[in-house]
């Protein structure tokens, strides 16, 4: 309970200080009951802030401020040097690059990068940021819309886009709401999310040339969320791949208020109750959304058993932990011969695509050769 005490002192401290300035004009007579009324007073409001308005404050974060890692957000799309090849870029490389105040490519290389981003429009107004990979073929094997997960971009995304690419793919990556170069508005943890990935996977069947092409879904951590939740509302998907899923938004949620790994810095912001449940009711009302009513794994259970899917985890994961993904995988109504579940033991969340890339290729091999048609 460090982070809600501290944070209610801290608020707390803002008054007292302020409470402090008549104290000097008073008459020292005056000063002991001034004080006395001060003490109480403040005593009353750090109860308030601790268990009112601390959760209401990091509800609205939750809620408004959630957006691609400050890092991040000078990325301007994916790079191919003259062979084809993505060249995978990173915070390092990015931040290498505002350093130097140039791009590390050749100038045409980045003009390339930024031409490849399309704007989609979506549902309240929202406009989409994707960058449009094109395929090593023509006609592509398969076209690969991808959703990347929280505080990201389309960035997170290059490295499975180019292993889907050496199979004959083409790669729109995808930054919903809120992430990218895409449109600022409330975050609802994948109930807007979700009309996102619909509205890009519209607008990539309509263009003509991909009218007939098999349409995949990746998505990996959040965007397995915005993935699932969409299913239902797109007919004829070819194929799925979920990295890392989210079988449920409010147990993802708490686990994430609650992270406790040891060594890491972030421990120090963990919640217990009753302040976890408290901030989510507060984002719930901020954000207008239902948690509760956020169950990727119950729309999961009920796709078509002829969709071929592939399941991706990491033993090392608070946010997807193996028994989560392994119930999530156990619910799939697909025959087995149609779904797959890959379990990584050493990886971290959405990191098996980093870690074991010739073990993935060999993955999504199996997927695109059982695409549905």
């Amino acid at each position: 309970m460090t982070f809600p005490l501290g944070a209610a002192a801290l608020f707390t401290l803002v008054t007292l200080l302020l409470a402090a300035l008549p104290a000097a004009v008073l008459r020292r007579a005056r000063t002991g009951r001034y004080w006395r009324a001060v003490v109480w007073l403040h005593a009353g409001l750090f109860l308030l802030h601790l268990f009112v308005t601390f959760p209401l404050a990091l509800g609205f974060v939750g809620a408004h401020l959630i957006q691609t890692r400050p890092h991040e957000r000078t990325y301007r799309g994916p790079r191919l040097d003259a062979a084809g090849n993505v060249l995978v870029q990173s915070w390092k490389s990015l931040a290498g690059e505002a350093t130097a105040g140039v791009p590390a490519v050749a100038a045409e290389i980045a003009a390339a990068a930024a031409a490849r981003a399309h704007r989609i429009p979506s549902t309240d107004g929202v406009v989409l940021r994707a960058f449009r990979l094109e395929a090593k073929r023509e006609p592509p094997v398969a076209t690969v819309v991808l959703v990347h997960g929280l505080f990201r971009s389309a960035m997170e995304l290059e490295p499975i886009a180019a292993l889907f690419r050496e199979q004959g793919c083409e790669c729109w990556l995808v930054e919903p709401r809120n992430f990218g170069g895409s449109t600022r508005t409330v975050f609802r943890a994948g109930a807007s999310e979700r009309d996102d990935v619909e509205a890009a996977v519209r607008f990539v069947r309509a263009l003509p040339e991909r009218e007939a092409t098999p349409m995949v879904l990746f998505g990996v951590s959040l965007g397995t969320v915005a993935v699932s939740l969409a299913l239902p509302r797109l007919d004829g998907l070819a194929g799925v791949v979920l990295d890392a899923p989210i079988d449920d938004m409010q147990a993802a949620a708490r686990r994430m208020l609650g992270f406790d790994r040891e060594g890491d810095p972030r421990r120090w912001f963990k919640l217990c109750e009753p302040w976890t449940s408290l901030v989510l009711t507060a984002y719930e009302a901020w954000a207008q959304v239902d948690l509760t009513s956020l169950r990727p794994v119950e729309v999961l259970a009920n796709l078509p058993v002829d969709l071929p899917m592939l399941v991706v985890g990491a033993g090392i994961d608070e946010r997807a932990p193996p028994a989560t993904v392994e119930a999530l995988f156990a619910r799939l109504p697909m025959h087995a011969h149609r779904r797959q579940l890959w379990m990584v033991p050493d990886s971290k969340h959405g990191h098996v695509f980093l870690d074991r890339p010739a073990e993935y290729a060999e993955k999504l091999r199996w997927l695109l050769a059982n695409l549905r048609r």
